[in-house]
């Protein structure tokens, strides 16, 4: 015969036990699909996530001396080039650093700059 016994023997339940296997393999051919591109998604976030001329910002934390590259404005606080600023709070959205907190020279503490501001008028000091 062609392999069933018993009760899966009528056409009946044969045609459903098909129907069952295909839905199987139809799920499971799906779920492959989903990781595989769910993995292609994480390399295609890793790689338009990555430094544009390879080389990282140095680490900003707390407590990090930047030093201004051009004349910038903060907010309302204007700073010459050369000036030294330190970071007092940093935030993070997903696991990447959104804003930081500078303190200015004079002791105020400027709240919230986008780190796209930071890494294009800043650079982190020389350890001294």
């Amino acid at each position: 015969m062609d392999g069933f016994r018993g009760k899966r023997s009528d056409p009946q339940t044969r045609f459903w036990y098909a129907r069952l296997n295909m839905a199987a393999r139809l799920f499971s051919s799906v779920l492959a699909l989903c990781v595989v591109s769910g993995a292609a998604v994480d390399v295609a976030y890793a790689e338009t996530n990555a430094p544009e001329n390879g080389e990282e910002f140095r680490e900003i934390a707390v407590g990090t001396a930047l030093v201004a590259t051009a004349d910038i404005e903060l907010q309302r606080a204007a700073l010459a080039k050369g000036a030294r600023v330190h970071v007092t709070k940093i935030a993070m959205k997903k696991g990447r650093l959104t804003t930081v907190d500078v303190e200015l020279p004079d002791g105020h503490v400027v709240k919230r700059v986008g780190i796209e501001a930071i890494q294009k008028s800043f650079v982190v000091a020389a350890d001294e």
